[in-house]
């Protein structure tokens, strides 16, 4: 291959690099609004009353939009199909607040400065009622009204059949998972520009299924789908934050009110607080294994707390089980999980989907079974990995050949494990200070949405006058070069460079429809998709060829960006005079149309090592080298892979040690990055990578699985895992701060 598998930067590099980009933020339209919201300062109750009156007395304020005089229309922020069955449970702005950072109501100005002053001004008057921010508060149903139950969803599930041998070893263990914030570097924003004439609403907007949002706006506003266009503009990180809609249906209601464009953008305390967060997790397993360390039977009780509004909450609860099955043997599995509801952030999508939940669960109870079997940590998950030509449990589908015990044992060459461990027990026992540990974390993932429903996507593609191309897929980039990685599979496909392709991301009125950027599903399901798209269009360009210069087609073949025949090494046709030709003697342009619909979704996995040390008078830990093995398949574009790897492995370093969204007992939560300490580069040592290319997907393009979720997965169990082998503990409430540490060491002294 010429192009897939070399290194490309990503498309817009050169441009963010410069500061020449430019991102929904930046940009102004004539007459534009700026909007600002008033939120909720309690965390339960109901808005008795607005107070706008002083906001409107300033010159330059458009207008004071809240729940009293606005549509009582409602829509669900996680709809991504036009399809799905979902509660419509929100308004643009809310007399029944339920936590603090609830909608209330909005001021749109002139300017920003002049929009944030006035939202100071207004007054609203609540009635209070009792909340809970904790598990424990809102399992005894403290913020339920009459009527209500606390338990807002609850799902069992079995796969399999229990073992019953008396020979089991039992083991147990406990893992309470923190809120978390994505930490995306450009905030929410979205600019919404309404036009009473033609009646056409147009949304910009930094997103993850521009499909999506036409949906829930169009039927939020009661508007045909044809009337609202929305556009993908530049994104600067989502992690699952922009895949649920908050700024667009209220950006939209208050363009459509005021008939000019209106610009919504959050602060960095609103993308914390009022956006979406990972919601918090509480799980116990009990666990059954042979002597030999297999697994015989898990079972999972699992609690999630949905926040303020269910959400996508009862779909993750219910995806965190199917999970279990994409790494491990597990030939029995009981799963009970429960959603409930509490007066805090909303729980929403986070990079990987609940697999990372999953794997901090199970990579938990992992290494309580591999002390209690007296089993090397490595050796315990290589006994139980998954081999190629398995198939998912849940589903019964083919996982391909899914290569999780190789990457373990290509880990544990690489990383020196045994040498670790018996230099770190050294180590450890001549210092009294420091204590240094390894971890081993294993995870997997999907690649599609397939089999849950089918996934599909679709291409067109045409041939400008000079041989150029021009592709259209509905693409949404986050940032790690989606756009460059369809490019290079056409590019491949056609044998010319990818800079002679043109390709823009996702525009409703110019692009097919498309399900959005989820599931994993851009690289294997878009890329294959573009791969048949170029196909058709190599056949088109052939079947001209054949026609404009009467040419037997089964001797045409493409090479260098023209037509040959085999056997007349003379006979060779540019794509430019083909596309020429056929515009001026065939009447017709080169172009040509496809789609794709997968039927499988092949296993993906990777296995992550992390050495550490803790420093036992400050309770500070350091991660001393870091090993990533991922099974991917053909890499399109390796260094976009790399350093998709590498910034999960930051994430991963600080959901384990660092980042926790802290609810206080008034109900307000951390808002500031001050307070939330995020893992920086600088903490980090070099972060070693490698792929596993061996294990190609049957249907991926040209071999290629998933790497943008799976590669967070097994980060933060590598990391907790080392910290436990350093201190000896069993510690299983993230993240591992230096007061937890602290708190664990001095408990053990007084043992």
């Amino acid at each position: 291959m010429k192009i897939v598998g070399s290194c490309r930067p990503i498309h817009d590099a050169r441009g963010k690099a410069a500061g020449y980009t430019k991102y929904a933020g930046d940009f102004a339209l004539p007459g534009m609004a700026y909007l600002v919201l008033v939120r909720s300062t309690i965390p339960h109750g109901h808005v008795k009353a607005v107070h706008a009156e002083k906001a409107l007395a300033l010159p330059g304020v458009y207008g004071v939009f809240h729940c009293f005089n606005t549509p009582q229309n409602t829509f669900n922020r996680y709809r991504s199909r036009f399809s799905q069955e979902l509660p419509d449970e929100e308004r643009a702005f809310t007399d029944y607040v339920r936590f603090v950072g609830d909608r209330v109501a909005a001021v749109a100005a002139e300017s920003q400065e002049l929009a944030e002053r006035a939202a100071r001004l207004v007054e609203i008057e609540y009635e209070e009622l009792p909340y809970s921010i904790g598990f424990d508060d809102t399992l005894s149903g403290q913020n339920c009204l009459p009527g209500e139950s606390p338990i807002r969803d609850d799902f069992t599930a079995d796969v399999g059949r229990p073992a019953g041998d008396g020979s089991l070893i039992e083991v147990e263990s406990f893992t309470e998972l923190p809120r978390l914030h994505h930490a995306a570097m450009e905030p929410h924003t979205c600019i919404a520009d309404y036009d009473p004439y033609q009646e056409q609403l147009t949304l910009y907007s930094p997103n993850q299924a521009i499909h999506g949002i036409r949906v829930v706006v169009a039927r939020y506003l009661e508007m045909p789908f044809h009337k609202v266009r929305v556009i993908k503009a530049t994104m600067g990180g989502s992690f699952g934050a922009k895949q649920e809609w908050l700024t667009e249906p209220v950006a939209a209601l208050v363009a459509k009110l005021l008939g000019r464009p209106v610009k919504l953008v959050y602060s960095r305390a609103e993308a914390m607080t009022g956006a979406v967060i990972r919601g918090a997790v509480r799980a116990h397993v009990q666990g059954k294994f042979t002597p030999e360390g297999e697994i015989a039977s898990l079972s999972l009780d699992v609690i999630l707390d949905a926040g303020a509004y269910v959400g996508n909450s009862a779909d993750y609860i219910r995806t965190l089980f199917g999970k279990l099955f994409r790494c491990y043997k597990v030939p029995h599995a009981h799963y009970h999980g429960q959603v409930i509801s509490s007066n805090t952030p909303v729980s929403g999508a986070f990079r990987g989907w609940s697999a990372p939940e999953e794997a901090l669960i199970v990579e938990r109870h992992m290494d309580a079974a591999a002390q209690a079997l007296g089993i090397d940590r490595v050796e315990l998950r290589r006994r139980n990995a998954l081999l190629p030509g398995s198939s998912d449990l849940k589903t019964g589908v083919p996982l391909e050949d899914i290569r999780i015990r190789e990457a373990l044992d290509r880990g544990q060459e690489l990383f020196h494990w045994n040498e670790l461990c018996r230099e770190d027990a050294a180590f450890n026992a001549s210092n009294g200070r420091y204590r240094r540990g390894v971890g081993v974390g294993c995870g997997g993932h999907g690649s599609t949405y397939f089999p849950r429903h089918d996934d599909f996507g679709e291409g067109w593609i045409f041939m400008n006058e000079d041989g150029t191309v021009q592709l259209k897929i509905t693409t949404h980039d986050h940032g790690c070069g989606t756009v460059t990685m369809l490019k290079m599979v056409v590019a491949e496909v056609l044998d010319i460079s990818d800079e002679d392709i043109y390709l823009t991301e996702g525009d409703t009125a110019n692009t097919p429809i498309d399900f959005g950027c989820f599931a994993s599903r851009t690289t294997f399901v878009l890329g294959r998709t573009a791969v048949e798209t170029a196909r058709a269009l190599k056949q088109t360009l052939l079947e001209r060829a054949a026609l404009l210069f009467d040419q037997p087609l089964e001797q045409l073949y493409v090479e260098n960006g023209a037509v040959r025949c085999q056997g007349s090494p003379d006979l060779s046709w540019t794509y430019a005079e083909i596309a020429g030709q056929s515009m001026l003697k065939l009447k017709r342009n080169v172009s040509a149309q496809a789609q794709f619909n997968n039927v499988t979704n092949p296993g993906v996995t990777g296995a992550h090592f992390a050495h550490v040390e803790v420093d036992t008078w400050t309770g500070f830990t350091k991660i001393l080298d870091y090993l990533a093995v991922q099974d991917i398949g053909q890499p399109i574009n390796p260094t976009m892979c790399i350093a998709q790897i590498q910034g999960a492995a930051q994430m991963g370093c600080g959901a384990a040690l660092r980042e926790e969204l802290v609810v206080q007992k008034d109900g307000r939560c951390t808002s500031s990055l001050s307070k939330y300490h995020l893992f920086l580069a600088p903490d980090l040592p070099n972060i070693r990578v490698e792929l596993l290319t061996d294990g190609r997907s049957s249907e991926g393009p040209f071999g290629a699985k998933s790497i943008g979720e799976v590669c967070y997965v097994p980060t933060a169990p590598a990391v907790c895992g080392a910290v436990n082998d350093a201190l000896g503990s069993q510690l299983g409430t993230l993240p591992f701060t230096p007061d937890r540490i602290l708190k664990h060491l001095a408990k053990e002294g007084t043992k």
